[in-house]
């Protein structure tokens, strides 16, 4: 029964979570996510204004392609190491190794399930990655055809359009990274029903805290009130911006 109720919480937590924080939740006004919306919507201005090349926000970029791209890689080895598992023994995979000296003795068929549920994390966080990496390529192909400082241009029209390609880019980079959370829990589920409960409330308070009560969080908060008040007219647009794009968020 307690195998059933975690897996419940768990799906509930792992496909619920995600939404909820995109539209500011627990703290609707001092949100990491939404801010960041902002942050980048800036950084896509400064982009278009600044007096130096472009050359160092593609770096940028190019390093969070980088990353994803390691991340990925790291994924998909697991999830083959994993799928082996599928295959194994029952006696080997239910009566050796160092789970089996903590975890209470179960069918083959649960056994299997957890190994699935680890999987299915790891392929979240994977099609994630390879996301990203495709944004963020379509949006350094963006950034070089934006005009020049010679050229007449609109400046908040070409920000705009760059921010909502940015954003859902870098957030999908931000959902593959928060997919290990969810994977640890679930690879706590071979310790038992408790563990994994134990563990699905830990990683959703933890990232809670970090999104919304963290240093980090209260940084990025600071940064989004500086630019709301050098760029008032940003600022005014930011709830519309969030309304349309609800996925363009960390």
């Amino acid at each position: 029964m307690l195998d059933w109720i975690a897996i419940i919480l768990f799906l509930v937590t792992w496909v619920g979570l995600e939404p909820m924080m995109a539209l500011g939740w627990p703290r609707r006004t001092d949100s990491l996510m939404l801010d960041m919306v902002r942050v980048r919507q800036a950084w896509m201005r400064e982009v278009l204004t600044r007096d130096t090349n472009i050359i160092g926000d593609a770096a940028i970029l190019g390093h969070t392609i980088n990353s994803a791209s390691f991340f990925g890689s790291a994924n998909l080895i697991v999830i083959v190491a994993m799928s082996s598992a599928l295959f194994i023994q029952p006696t080997i995979g239910l009566q050796s190794g160092i789970i089996a000296m903590f975890a209470p003795i179960e069918p083959l068929w649960l056994f299997q399930c957890k190994v699935l549920l680890v999987m299915a994390t790891l392929l979240r966080g994977l099609s994630e990655f390879i996301w990203a990496v495709r944004q963020i390529n379509y949006c350094l192909a963006a950034i070089g055809a934006s005009p020049s400082r010679e050229e007449a241009r609109d400046i908040a029209a070409w920000a705009h359009a760059l921010s909502l390609m940015i954003n859902p880019a870098l957030r999908s980079f931000s959902q593959g990274v928060r997919s290990y959370y969810f994977t640890v829990a679930a690879a706590l589920w071979f310790l038992g029903p408790i563990a994994f409960l134990i563990a699905i409330v830990g990683s959703v308070a933890l990232l809670v805290w970090r999104h919304s009560w963290s240093d980090t969080a209260k940084g990025v908060m600071e940064v989004r009130k500086l630019l709301d008040e050098s760029h008032p007219t940003a600022a005014a647009v930011e709830p519309s911006t969030a309304v349309r794009s609800p996925a363009a968020n960390s």
